[in-house]
C-alpha cells in the first residue's frame, strides 16, 4: 500500500470513528483511540476542518463530523428509491393526522431517519433526515427491531447497549425481547415516552418483494393530543400507508 493510500485510510478511519462518537473529540483521543501517529492526526483533522467536513469546538478545540456530510447524506438520501417511493404516502399521512411522520431504515445496528414531514402545529415533534438512533427507545426503532432475528437482535444490544434516555426506556434484555414479541403479534409499536418525555409515538414495519421489513413509519405528537383515542384512529391510517408503501416495493400478504 503506497502512503497515499495509507493517508485515505487514515482519513476513513478517522472519519468512522468520529460518526460513531456521541461527543466531539480531541486530536490526542483520536490519535491514542486509532492508534495513530498525532501529527498525522492533526495534519488529516486541519484538512477536513479547512474544506468543512468536520466542526471544531471553539470551546474545548474538540472536532465533531461538519455540515458538508448532511449535504452528503441529504444527496445519497434522495437517491433511495424506498424514499421517493414513500413520500406522497407519508405526506397523505401527515396531512391526515396533522401530526409528525417518520421514515426510518436500519444501517449497521442503528436506525437512520431518511425521510422526516413535520407537524404544522405549533407545539411538535422535530426529527432530522439523516440523524441516527439506537432502535430500542423509538417506535420506528422497536418495528424494526422486533422483525429481526434473536441473533440480530443480541448482535445490536452487545453493540450499542441499551442507554437509558427517559425512566421509562427499556434497559433490559429480556424485557425489550418480551416487547418485541407483543409488536409482531399486533403489529405495530408503541413509544411512550420512552425516548423523550412528552412525546408519544407509533410505528408499523414496510415490507419488500421478499417479505423483510426494511424500514418502518411512525406518527409522533406530545402525549396530550395522541391519546389513547387518537390512538385508535390513527392506526388504521399507518396500517394503510405502510401496506401501499409495501405494495409498491412488490410486497405480497398472499
Amino acid at each position: 500500500m503506497n502512503g497515499k493510500s495509507k493517508t485515505v485510510e487514515k482519513t476513513l478511519k478517522i472519519i468512522e470513528y468520529l460518526l460513531k462518537s456521541n461527543n466531539p473529540r480531541g486530536i490526542s483521543q483520536i490519535s491514542r483511540n486509532l492508534n495513530i501517529n498525532k501529527s498525522t492526526v492533526q495534519r488529516i483533522i486541519n484538512t477536513l476542518n479547512n474544506e468543512n467536513y468536520l466542526f471544531k469546538d471553539p470551546d474545548n478545540k474538540k472536532y465533531k463530523l461538519g455540515f458538508k456530510f448532511l449535504e452528503i447524506s441529504k444527496t445519497i438520501l434522495s437517491g433511495i428509491d424506498l424514499r421517493k417511493i414513500a413520500h406522497p404516502y407519508l405526506k397523505e399521512l401527515r396531512d391526515k393526522t396533522v401530526e409528525t411522520v417518520h421514515l426510518m431504515i436500519l444501517d449497521d445496528s442503528m436506525g437512520v431517519y431518511i425521510d422526516s414531514l413535520e407537524s404544522p402545529q405549533r407545539t411538535r415533534v422535530v426529527s432530522s433526515i439523516g440523524t441516527r438512533d439506537d432502535l430500542h427507545f423509538s417506535a420506528v426503532g422497536k418495528t424494526i427491531l422486533a422483525y429481526l432475528s434473536d441473533k440480530e437482535i443480541e448482535k445490536i444490544v452487545r453493540a450499542r447497549g441499551l442507554k437509558r434516555m427517559t425512566p421509562k426506556t427499556i434497559t433490559n434484555v429480556y424485557t425489550l425481547k418480551e416487547e418485541l414479541k407483543i409488536i409482531r403479534d399486533r403489529g405495530y409499536s408503541i413509544d411512550d415516552e420512552e425516548g423523550e418525555v412528552g412525546t408519544r409515538c407509533i410505528g408499523a414495519p414496510i415490507f419488500n418483494h421478499k417479505g423483510k421489513v426494511v424500514a418502518s413509519v411512525s406518527i409522533a405528537a406530545p402525549c396530550h393530543r395522541l391519546t389513547e383515542e387518537k390512538l385508535n384512529t390513527f392506526l388504521p391510517l399507518l396500517f394503510q400507508t405502510t401496506t401501499k408503501i409495501s405494495v409498491e416495493l412488490g410486497y405480497s400478504s398472499q
